[in-house]
């Protein structure tokens, strides 16, 4: 029994001590200061590794990896003060003993049962939140954790990756090269976003969508642009439309597309070989879209649906009546 409240005691030390360390922390060091030999350090963060995401603000999650003998650990708030968790934090660390409990260390149950309880305790009126996001947590299976884990260590190295990707309006995948910026999850998904080269600009791809990802044998490396902010593009460009929103697809001649250059809305785009595209767009409602087609002249039109081309034929009667 003594032997887990051990190894709990090293978890809760581990995350909070290497979370203060963003250029991580060598594996000997965290070994020597457990007072613990190498092979048990490991242990204890593949351990950790198991913890699966909480399902919240796309920084709420504990995301452990070591990478040329360093440990990092992903957390938004840094966990400084273990006594003094957030919510996320707590399911976190809730996630961890459960799998721990889980792990085959069977005669020592009753102490981690024990452990649980003294920590949703110790989280007071954040218990119950954190006992929900445990409950509704999603632990990838291994492909999908695989991949967000090596996405993140190629977006903290600034390296190119090669990614087969299925879109929402194809079944067959395509192969593109990535520059990943940075992991998001938003509304329930995980999300790469960086430099897609096939598409030239900066594109958001789904991670359950990627049916295979490789990396270069020589690593090819990459500058992220001056001032981007993953979270701002979160905030502003990430969205997920709802049940009730409506796909339009517009068709943009050549010289529509250049006016457009890199500021496409958020969509997917299909170029032609003429120079002419055709972006397909969620829309909670039609005023925006009718809008911006009408901003591009007889050199934009709306393809479909129905009700589409009804708003925009409507849209240009109101302005022949304004400007009459």
């Amino acid at each position: 029994m003594r032997d887990v409240a051990l190894k709990l005691r090293r978890l809760l030390f581990v995350v909070p001590y290497v979370a203060k360390h963003p250029e991580g922390v060598l594996i000997e060091k965290l070994a020597k200061l457990l007072d613990i030999d190498r092979d048990e350090m490991l242990a204890d963060l593949d351990l950790l590794t198991q913890v699966g995401p909480p399902d919240g603000d796309p920084g709420e999650y504990l995301l452990v990896t070591v990478e040329d003998g360093r440990v990092f650990v992903d957390l938004a708030h840094r966990l400084t003060r273990p006594l003094r968790l957030t919510a996320a934090e707590g399911c976190s660390l809730l996630l961890g003993i459960r799998a721990l409990r889980e792990s085959g260390i069977a005669p020592f149950d009753a102490s981690m049962q024990s452990a649980e309880r003294k920590l949703l305790a110790s989280l007071g009126r954040d218990a119950n939140e954190a006992e929900t996001l445990a409950v509704g947590t999603v632990v990838a299976s291994l492909e999908s954790g695989e991949d967000l884990r090596r996405l993140v260590t190629a977006a903290r190295k600034r390296t190119t990756v090669e990614i087969d990707y299925v879109a929402a309006s194809r079944h067959i995948s395509e192969r593109r090269k990535l520059d990943p910026y940075g992991i998001v999850h938003h509304a329930g998904e995980w999300y790469v976003v960086g430099h897609c080269h096939k598409r030239g600009d900066v594109r958001t791809f789904r991670i359950d969508r990627i049916a295979s990802l490789t990396e270069p044998a020589v690593p090819v490396r990459f500058e992220a642009p001056v001032g981007f902010d993953l979270e701002t593009y979160r905030r502003e460009r990430l969205y997920v439309p709802s049940a009730d929103a409506v796909t339009v697809r517009v068709h943009l001649d050549p010289l529509a597309v250049t006016r457009v250059g890199a500021a496409w809305p958020e969509g997917e785009v299909t170029t032609q070989d003429d120079g002419s595209a055709e972006i397909l767009i969620d829309c909670e409602g039609l005023e925006w879209v009718t809008g911006w087609v009408l901003g591009f002249g007889r050199h934009a039109w709306i393809v479909g649906p129905v009700e589409a081309r009804a708003a925009m034929r409507d849209r240009i009667a109101r302005v022949r009546g304004e400007l009459s």
